[in-house]
């Protein structure tokens, strides 16, 4: 079974007007997950991932990272 971690958060992104770049940004991941399936009815992570839950970093690039 294919099992979807939701995370939910927010991001936070600087913008500087003197370059009329942006300069980075910020993800912050909340405490609160959703997990489902892939038609996103809700599932139990006990149910399904193994213990301890295998930890996946949330790997995002700046803009600097995208030129």
């Amino acid at each position: 079974m294919i099992v979807s971690k939701v995370t939910t958060g927010f991001v936070t992104q600087r913008f500087d007007t003197s370059t009329q770049e942006w300069l980075d940004q910020q993800f912050i991941a909340g405490d609160e997950c959703e997990y489902e399936d892939w038609e996103g009815n809700p599932v139990d992570p006990a149910d399904e991932l193994p213990t301890p839950e295998p930890y996946l970093r949330f790997e995002m690039k700046q803009p600097s990272e995208m030129k």
